[in-house]
């Protein structure tokens, strides 16, 4: 689901309970998931890694003072999670061991990204920083003049960054220079889906918008719900044939990729503060009333549903054919097919 929030993979018709992990505190992050088990931070300072297959815990690490909001990556046998007070620390996958660590000198409120060997994090003080993945140490360094919410999106050789400057910007991921940037109405903390050499993504002003970043950066097409409009906190799942995003109105959009064209809208009865997943011809919604839909890519129609309580924040981590999403009561629930 790199770059995309969409994955290939296809859920039972009637996706079943298969197992839950209980934490001590809130999760606010989405699993992430390499070689048979899933990484989560917990708000109260713990790392725990959970066992795909049964839910058990291989190891949980704690950290004094800690609080963890944003997710985690995983790059072969190490483990990136930063913290709100913005300390970055790199774990083994093996055992939670601490390998690095290293300050970013701000608030950090999204997941790294890794790319080229580098850990990018932004923080509230606006800045994008690489850390060295094997020593931690600070590699190069771009900085706007207003916070920066979003993971890092790297897309056609540059890092796309949606700014509270009300700015898209775009950085050479060889040089770290920018190399152009467009205004988009008002600032956003939301980061931005790439699929086909444009960027996805809306704004707290309430528009969609599709940028083209093969070339210079420039906007394809904008959309506003003619209805009302409401701020855009989520990230965006794109496929070839939808990209899907919810509003701070309580509702899910489905637009053409292609030209911004409405395919439909649904209505979720309370709000949506987990970024909507694409998997296989269906849409994953997690609402804060702790409701878990499956709604139809096509046509929007729901298919599904399951009302585990506590309030999702964070969106779900495909894995295989199984769904794993976490919520603000401390669980990690998977769901997938029971074995005969």
């Amino acid at each position: 689901m790199a770059g995309t929030g969409a994955s290939s993979a296809k859920l039972p018709a009637e996706p079943e309970l298969l197992w839950e992990y209980k934490a001590d505190d809130a999760f606010e992050a989405t699993p992430v998931s390499v070689g048979g088990v899933a990484y989560i931070a917990d708000a109260g300072g713990a790392v725990h890694a959970i066992r795909v297959a049964d839910g058990q815990q291989v190891w949980t690490k704690a950290f004094d003072d800690a609080i963890f909001i944003s997710s985690a990556a995983v790059e072969g046998d190490k483990l990136i999670v930063a913290d709100i007070d913005g300390l970055v620390r790199c774990l083994s996958t093996k055992d939670g061991a601490e390998l690095w660590q290293a300050d970013a000198d701000a608030e950090v409120n999204a997941g790294p990204t890794i790319y080229q060997g580098a850990a990018l994090v932004t923080t509230e003080a606006g800045a994008l920083l690489a850390f060295h993945l094997a020593s931690g140490e600070k590699q190069w360094e771009f900085s706007i003049d207003a916070p920066l919410r979003c993971s890092p999106t790297v897309a056609e050789g540059r890092i796309l960054l949606a700014g509270c400057d009300a700015k898209l910007h775009a950085i050479d991921a060889s040089t770290h220079k920018e190399t152009g940037s467009v205004d988009i109405g008002s600032q956003t903390g939301n980061s931005a889906a790439s699929l086909g050499g444009r960027a996805y993504f809306g704004t707290e002003g309430g528009a969609f918008y599709a940028m083209d970043a093969k070339d210079q950066l420039a906007e394809a097409w904008q959309f506003n719900n003619p209805s009302r409009a409401s701020g855009i906190r989520t990230a965006a799942a794109v496929a070839e044939n939808a990209v899907v995003y919810a509003t701070q109105a309580k509702e899910v959009f489905a637009l053409n990729p292609a030209d911004g064209q409405p395919l439909w809208d649904v209505p979720t009865r309370s709000r949506v503060e987990a970024s909507p997943v694409i998997v296989g011809d269906r849409v994953v919604v997690a609402t804060s009333r702790g409701r878990l839909l499956l709604l139809d890519l096509a046509t929007g129609d729901e298919s599904w549903q399951y009302n585990a309580g506590g309030s999702f924040i964070a969106p779900a981590a495909v894995v295989g054919n199984k769904l794993l999403i976490a919520n603000d009561d401390g669980v990690v629930y998977c769901f997938g097919a029971k074995s005969p």
